[in-house]
């Protein structure tokens, strides 16, 4: 008996710590910042200053498109930047 409220209680964790992370990484904008700031192997200060001038460069040369948009575009240069 006592086992089987053990497995219960593991299973309930797992399933709220994986509709946890479901919420969490719904949030494309959110996921794609947190990806350039790994990806760029700055200081967090010098990573959100760098996306900054990105974003500014991509919004003068591309206006009217989200910020979805415009870290998707970010992401793919630094990807072929780094092959």
């Amino acid at each position: 008996m006592n086992g089987t409220v053990v497995i219960a209680v593991v299973v309930a964790l797992g399933i709220v710590g994986l509709i946890v992370w479901v919420l969490r990484s719904t949030d494309p904008v959110t996921r794609m910042r947190s990806q350039y700031l790994r990806r760029v192997h700055l200081p967090r200060a010098q990573a959100e200053e760098s996306l900054a001038r990105h974003m500014a460069r991509l919004q003068e040369r591309h206006p009217g498109k989200s910020e979805a948009w415009y870290l998707h575009q970010i992401l793919a240069d630094l990807k072929r930047d780094r092959r």
